[in-house]
């Protein structure tokens, strides 16, 4: 494939176009991404859950070993709590805006470097399109605007894969990028687990079998950078667990890596999940990828395409195959190769968008089907409160954002298909993307915080807040602890009710005891609590009826 730089001539003004496109995937992904971080509550389950750790770490601080309700959280590193607590600290505020800054922040920054990978591994437009892509793609756009672990590894993967391509592509400095690709792996590992080790290195050892490059191989220096990784582990990990005690070390190490890989502990998938849900996360790019296919296959007979195309593919499929072994499977967990598809699809548009490669039917028509599906849908969308009205009764949304989003999509979809038509493909390409990124930005900024309601537990943290400052004793039934409720109490610590019925002897003595709990926890509880029992609130949110109840006792 010929270069970027061959194209733009000299090579002052190839690193002006390097400058401008780094400035433009700054600009893209951070308006994108940033500006509706504290639009909607967080949703549970994990939102308020990751969000309570990190403002417990701040309230008590304590910041070694993760807890909720003063317990340990056994479940994840404290790495990304830590993110999240110093996002807290920095901006002096606790809410849902610095919850989500350092999985955003981490999103930005895994666009730039989808940017750089692919700029190495094809030339300047090429990573360019790819950074975009993956900024407008659905299930990475969803997990940017949600507090989750699997963004910020995905950035620490990059990091190591980055590390790896510069030392594949260039001999000096080898050994220093690809101890560099230990350490970050080794950040990556601390944050979520083996996954950060797996993904860059199985691609790596893979990539090199598969070449047959037995030199570069022996060049890796696996001994020094498996002692770097090491000590990263070492330094990350060790002092928690070493806080944490024997019992936190093996829940966090063993159970919550090794059982969960081996046996699974839930989310328990057949083997061939992620080959058909894969085609779902790469939402909406996924229709184009037969043309990409296609492409690659015929500027694989070119030595340097061919050995960019086969790490890319590799980076796929070894992982998704690796994965496909592990009991417990979420979508979520495959999100460090969507920026691998984006490469392979980015080069294909960058192509097409350079006119290296004609723009035939296996373009044209995926162009045609989006414009049409965004015209229909387009029409129906202002309709869209109605058919929510019959699943969730209680909400009651608004119809302006979507009739917005409405006219945009069949704006978009009427302007696509005319400069399809028109065979003006440059025009198109700009339209496809700046199209999903209006998509995008309006869906999180007004569309998804009229869910709040039926996804949030905002309405119960307050009012157990309000209870707490009326002076009532508040106690919850064991059991909801896990699901958040905390971070919007704004309390330290909130008692738990275990369901024993010896537990419940505070009911009669203690004055003003109230206790929270779920509609459908009430029958065996009102038999543990063997008293009147009389409700004080009652409200449907985050998809489940709480109920706070009061004895009735004189």
């Amino acid at each position: 494939m010929k270069g970027f730089l061959k194209i733009m001539g000299t090579s002052e003004t190839a690193k002006k176009w390097v400058v401008l496109a780094i400035l433009g995937c700054l600009l893209f992904s951070g308006t994108l991404f940033l500006t509706n971080l504290g639009k909607r509550d967080l949703w549970r389950p994990d939102e308020p859950r990751y969000a309570e750790v990190a403002r417990e770490m701040v309230l008590n601080h304590q910041y070694l070993v993760p807890r909720i309700n003063h317990q340990p959280y056994t479940q994840k590193s404290p790495l990304f709590f830590w993110m999240v607590a110093g996002s807290f600290k920095a901006f002096h505020k606790i809410n849902e805006w610095t919850a989500r800054f350092p999985v955003a922040l981490s999103a930005v920054f895994c666009v730039l470097l989808t940017f750089l990978i692919g700029k190495r591994l094809f030339d300047i437009s090429a990573g360019f399109f790819s950074a975009l892509l993956l900024a407008t793609t659905v299930e990475f756009f969803w997990l940017v605007n949600r507090v989750n672990l699997d963004t910020t590894m995905t950035l620490f993967i990059l990091l190591s894969l980055y590390a790896i391509v510069r030392a594949l592509k260039e001999d000096d400095h080898q050994n220093l990028w690809f101890r560099l690709a230990f350490l970050f792996s080794g950040i990556a590992t601390v944050t979520k687990g083996p996954l950060g080790l797996i993904v860059p290195f199985l691609t790596l050892i893979v990539y090199l079998l598969v070449k047959g490059d037995f030199r570069t191989f022996k060049k890796v220096p696996w001994f020094s950078g498996a002692g770097i990784f090491l000590l990263v582990i070492l330094v990350g990990l060790g002092p928690t667990c070493l806080a944490g005690g024997k019992a936190y070390t093996r829940e966090l190490i063993l159970r919550q890596t090794l059982t969960r890989y081996l046996h699974g502990i839930n989310h328990r998938k057949g083997f061939f999940y992620y080959f058909y849900t894969f085609p779902e996360i790469f939402l909406p790019w996924v229709i184009f990828l037969p043309a990409a296919i296609l492409f690659a296959l015929k500027k694989g007979k070119e030595k340097v395409a061919r050995t960019s195309f086969l790490f890319i593919v590799i980076w796929v499929l070894a992982n998704l195959f690796f994965l496909s072994f592990s009991k417990s499977k979420r979508e979520l967990y495959i999100l460090s190769v969507i920026p691998a598809a984006c490469l392979f699809l980015g080069a294909y548009v960058s192509a097409i968008y350079k006119g290296a490669f004609p723009s035939t039917l296996w373009f044209r028509f995926p162009v045609y089907f989006l414009g049409v599906l965004a015209i229909v849908t387009g029409i129906a969308f202002p309709f869209a409160p109605y058919a929510v009205k019959m699943r969730f009764p209680e909400l009651i949304l608004p119809f302006p954002p979507f009739v917005f989003t409405g006219v945009l999509m069949i704006v978009s979809g009427g302007l696509l298909c005319f400069l399809n038509g028109a065979r003006k493909t440059k025009a198109v390409v700009w339209v496809l993307i700046l199209s999903f990124y209006a998509l995008f930005f309006a869906g999180a900024g007004y569309i998804l915080p009229q869910f709040d309601r039926v996804k949030s537990l905002r309405v119960v943290g307050k009012e157990i807040q309000t209870l707490n400052e009326k002076g009532y004793d508040v106690r919850m039934l064991c059991g909801l602890e896990p699901m958040g409720i905390l971070f919007y109490t704004k309390l330290a610590y909130l008692p738990v009710v275990p369901p024993a019925p010896w537990e419940m002897g505070f009911l009669k003595t203690t004055p003003k005891a109230v206790v929270v709990l779920m509609k459908r926890q009430l029958p065996d509880f009102a038999r543990m609590a063997n008293v009147p029992l009389k409700v004080l609130w009652k409200k449907k949110a985050g998809g489940r009826n709480f109920l706070v109840l009061q004895p009735e006792v004189p």
